[in-house]
Order: structure tokens, then C-alpha cells, then sequence
């Protein structure tokens, strides 16, 4: 499967490889919200360091899109991707964007600062 999932230590853990379709992406997270260790307001943690191309911005679009479509759902989850390429950390910045105000969605380099802003952290110059 592209997109796998786990519940564990207080957060959702998801991770894709770059075949990840929207659909597969949307079930993952889908299935992960349904299952019954699920908690309203447990954090995201979305590992999307096995991207090494670009995404299209479409797929971007689309995502974020879903993400504020459904912002009731979503809203009290910190979501935190984790990126290992610059264009990854663009597009990130640009799913932020789309996704505000309805999710808190963040982009990171940095996987443990991501873990602890989905926890509820402070994210590094965002202050308290």
C-alpha cells in the first residue's frame, strides 16, 4: 500500500511513498479517524520523507481542499508533515496556506520537531 497507518503513543501516524494516490491518502486518514484508539484531538504525523520528486500541485490542491472541506473534523488535530526535499517543504508551506483556518497544519524538516508540535509543542519561532 502507498499510504500505511498507525495508532500509537498518543498520535496518528501516517506515511506515504510517491505512488500515494488522493484516494489512498483519504482512505489511510479515513480508516486511522474511524479506528476506536482514534481520540478527538490526538496529532497527525504524516512521514512523507520517501517523496523524492515533486507532487503535483493539483494533488495538493485536492488534499488541502479535502483537509478544509471537512475542517470540522480536523479541527482540533495538529497535523505535522515531515518532508525531506526543498520542493516537499514548498509545497508543505503551500498546503498551510490552503488549509488555514479550518486545520492546523504544519510542515517540517525536522522530525522530532514535528512529533512535538502534533503533541500540542510549540513549533521553533512561533512562540507560546
Amino acid at each position: 500500500m502507498s499510504v500505511s497507518w498507525r495508532i500509537a503513543d498518543g498520535l496518528v501516524w501516517l506515511e506515504s511513498d510517491e505512488a500515494a494516490t488522493f484516494e489512498e491518502w483519504r482512505g489511510a486518514l479515513e480508516a486511522a479517524l474511524a479506528d476506536p484508539e482514534f481520540r478527538p484531538g490526538m496529532g497527525v504525523l504524516h512521514d512523507w520523507r520517501r517523496h523524492r520528486g515533486v507532487m503535483p500541485s493539483a494533488e495538493v490542491l485536492k488534499r488541502s481542499e479535502y483537509l478544509a472541506r471537512n475542517a470540522a473534523r480536523f479541527q482540533r488535530i495538529r497535523w505535522a508533515v515531515v518532508v525531506a526535499s526543498n520542493a516537499g517543504f514548498g509545497l508543505g508551506r503551500m498546503a498551510e496556506v490552503l488549509t488555514e483556518p479550518g486545520a492546523a497544519l504544519r510542515v517540517f524538516r525536522d522530525p522530532v520537531e514535528a512529533e512535538a508540535w502534533a503533541r500540542g509543542g510549540v513549533k521553533a519561532g512561533e512562540g507560546s
